[in-house]
């Protein structure tokens, strides 16, 4: 038995995506159930100089990346003993620190991609 998570498509609006960055190809699962996930990714742990370098680093970073973090939720959320076969969607990207009049971005608050995530899962 096993915990399988096929990764991340990326479903930005083109007007997120950075020039140079090639969508990843995800094998989609036929799903039991749908999560919807607000999930935080450390800037300083992913950017790059490059734009399309920070997205996938977003993604695929191995402590802190999307894939990373759903593979935890996964393992914390099923038996070692089940099969679970997952794959997730990124549909939204922003930052913590958003100039509106009820927050205060100039606080010491770490910098995070917040990233909007529909996560599908087929249990076996």
């Amino acid at each position: 038995m096993a915990i399988v998570h096929n990764g991340t498509k990326v479903s930005l609006a083109d007007s997120q995506l950075p020039t140079g960055y090639t969508l990843p190809t995800v094998t989609e699962v036929v799903h039991d159930y749908i999560s919807d996930l607000t999930l935080n990714v450390l800037k300083s742990t992913v950017e790059n100089a490059t734009d399309a370098t920070t997205l996938t680093n977003i993604i695929n970073n191995v402590t802190i990346g999307i894939d990373k973090q759903i593979e935890d939720i996964l393992a914390a959320d099923y038996l070692a003993s089940a099969t679970i076969t997952s794959h997730a969607d990124l549909t939204f990207i922003s930052t913590n620190i958003q100039p509106v009049n009820t927050s205060n971005f100039y606080d010491n608050t770490a910098v995070s991609y917040v990233c909007t995530v529909r996560l599908y899962v087929k249990a076996a």
